[in-house]
């Protein structure tokens, strides 16, 4: 057997020990691993060439300064403590301004957060209260309910995975001292971490119990400082007339009293729908934690136009793009969410410019019903000045083309002709008789094409929505449903279903899933553990499609295929106002009724044959279900434990 690999279950596997050097970075006393083959002479050639790649790795760990100095170490330890100590700091300020302040109370938390930080610094992220800590406690003077509330603390602390430290916090100390992120470097700025809150926790005397070093001595250095080094103090100001009396003060919290109250209007006159109603409390939240935590304002009344344009400066450039999609990000504070938009690259940090001004234009009705409700300062601040103003691209210019034949080329895909299997609906299948799965990625992407309708408003249709017993043309009702509602009432509209649905068995899908019971047309993309848009899963499915045939250049999606739509229409001479009627761009009229005269129809039928067939070659199947719909299961990308009670009344008709 050759030196450092042995043979396992028929296996042969490499081990080394690691040299001192090396083991300080990867903190591992050996390497070891699999070479993934049952050969002697393939393994040993694999084991030569692993050799040399280790020996080069020890060499260059042995000469290189990988850890860190203490210079380093102390600089990481200043910069914790100076931070926290500030934090804390302000915290006991804001505190005292409160009737009824408790500075005994005050010191006995501080105390118990302090042994937490004391045990983490002893024994680590996962430190527990021993006995002889238990013993060190008692003499400090603490009690039992003390005790137990350190081991709460320590508790809560890993359950909210604070401890161990998050990785970014950690690689933003090593870059601050310009120190490298390995094993060994991370677990001594783990321990800094620690340290520095027990130190600065440990300042509890300074907080509350008024001894600062720094104050030694201040008088007597004041009144020595040359008169040019002072600063000069400010006049006393008279006191302000009655016409100058500044309002009654109103706590920033009490926004979100007015929020309540506008989302209950809006809802109650159908203006806003739970989605929008969801945004606007969203985006209030945030303002309320911005102007809490950053700009350290408590009183409503005392908010200014430079506060907001500090704020819009904040969504801009200093929160992650996709800020909302986690659950998470309600709960994080100002700071960690700018530390998570630092983690991202720099295409990743800021809302685009349409979802700010939508955010501006709620916070304008927000402070506009606040206003006339006693929060007199927020009808001075003008949030139409800090909307995101620029030159637009022309209409036809804002998006990329799709070109029709690489639409060609997404049809030439497998789950359009044959794939591998239900869960495998990407990949090619090798079965002589084609395997089709009919379902969202399947007709979603075919509508798109000959309907020209939005990807939310195909994946949101309900069975109902498909109307085929009105006339001799069936056709889909585009309104407001059950699952999802539309982007404006121009919006609501009826599409004639193209020859080449009928001739794919749309129809017969229909059918199939009427029969099962369900409500929603195409099932598959429901997840009752999911708030997001059914056209969010389909798109997710969607997109390796959309690779996978070539098209990679952003903007190419869902909504590129809508617009060749309306290209293929134009080119054929079909009319703007035509257009319009069928893309739900529709002039100021009121829409039509769910069931219209069936002329109409056949009028709209005719634009719709103007286009360009490009699914001639698919060929028509029997209708084959995915198995977890066919037999009304819960879908395999849901999460159970998040399953909301509501989800089975989407799943069954109304």
């Amino acid at each position: 057997m050759a030196v450092h690999i042995f043979r396992r279950d028929a296996t042969y596997y490499w081990r080394r020990r690691t040299p001192i050097a090396l083991a300080k970075v990867i903190c591992r006393p050996h390497v070891f691993m699999s070479l993934r083959t049952t050969s002697l002479a393939l393994a040993r050639r694999l084991a030569s060439k692993l050799d040399g790649i280790f020996e080069d790795a020890a060499m260059l760990a042995e000469e290189a300064r990988l850890d860190l100095s203490q210079a380093q170490l102390d600089g990481m330890l200043r910069s914790v403590v100076t931070k926290h100590l500030g934090k804390l700091e302000r915290v006991a300020a804001a505190a005292k301004s409160f009737e009824g302040f408790d500075p005994d109370r005050a010191m006995v938390e501080d105390k118990r957060a302090l042994w937490t930080y004391r045990l983490l610094d002893a024994q680590g992220a996962f430190a527990v209260v021993r006995p002889a800590d238990r013993a060190s406690m008692l003499a400090d003077g603490m009690s039992e309910g003390d005790i137990e509330a350190v081991q709460d603390h320590l508790a809560m602390l890993r359950i909210n995975e604070m401890v161990p430290t998050k990785p970014h916090i950690l690689r933003r100390m090593l870059d601050q001292v310009n120190a490298e992120p390995n094993a060994m470097n991370m677990a001594q700025t783990q321990s800094i971490y620690f340290r520095g809150m027990k130190l600065a926790l440990a300042a509890v005397e300074r907080r509350y119990g008024g001894e600062r070093l720094e104050d030694q001595d201040f008088v007597d250095r004041l009144v020595t400082l040359p008169i040019a080094e002072s600063f000069e103090a400010r006049p006393i100001q008279s006191e302000p007339s009655a016409e100058e009396t500044p309002p009654q003060s109103l706590h920033v919290k009490e926004l979100l009293k007015f929020v309540q109250g506008i989302v209950a209007g809006k809802a109650k006159d159908d203006l806003w729908d739970e989605k929008t109603q969801r945004q606007v409390r969203s985006i209030a939240d945030l303002l309320v934690k911005f102007l809490l935590q950053d700009q350290r304002i408590d009183d409503l009344n005392l908010v200014r136009q430079e506060h907001m344009a500090r704020f819009v400066d904040f969504l801009r450039h200093d929160i992650y793009t996709h800020y909302g999609r986690s659950s998470r990000d309600k709960y994080r504070t100002i700071a960690e969410l700018r530390e998570i938009a630092a983690e991202k690259g720099q295409n990743k940090r800021g809302i685009e410019r349409d979802t700010l001004n939508r955010h501006l234009g709620f916070l304008g009705q927000i402070f506009g019903y606040a206003s006339v409700r006693g929060a007199n300062a927020l009808e001075k601040i003008d949030l139409s000045k800090l909307r995101v103003k620029g030159k637009s691209k022309r209409a036809r210019n804002a998006r990329p083309k799709l070109e029709i034949d690489k639409l060609k080329a997404v049809f030439a895909t497998p789950p359009f002709n044959n794939c591998a299997g239900w869960d495998r609906l990407t990949e090619p299948g090798t079965e002589i008789v084609p395997v089709i799965f009919h379902c969202a990625l399947y007709f979603v992407p075919i509508l798109i094409y000959y309907t020209g309708c939005r990807r939310e408003e195909l994946c949101g249709l309900m069975v109902d929505d498909v109307i085929v017993d009105n006339g001799n043309i069936p056709y889909l009702h585009i309104a407001k449903n059950a699952r999802r509602r539309i982007k404006n009432d121009q919006s609501q509209r009826n599409i004639p279903l193209h020859p080449e649905m009928l001739r794919l068995n749309f129809l017969q899908y229909l059918r199939a899933i009427k029969a099962l019971g369900y409500g929603l047309l195409f099932p598959d993309l429901f997840s009752p553990s999911s708030r997001s848009p059914l056209g969010d899963r389909f798109y997710k499915e969607f997109k390796p499609i959309l690779q996978a045939a070539g098209v990679n250049e952003k903007g190419l999606g869902a909504h590129a295929v809508r617009h060749l739509f309306g290209a293929q229409l134009k080119k054929r001479m079909v009319t703007e106002e035509e257009r319009a009627d069928l893309l739900g761009h529709g002039g100021e009229s009121e829409t039509s009724e769910r069931y219209c005269e069936p002329h109409e129809v056949a009028t709209l039928m005719q634009f719709v044959m103007k286009l360009p067939v490009i699914t001639a070659d698919l060929e028509p199947q029997d209708i084959h279900l995915l198995p977890w719909v066919a037999e009304r299961q819960v879908a395999p990308f849901s999460q159970p434990s998040r399953s909301k009670s509501a989800g089975a009344t989407i799943l069954s008709r109304e």
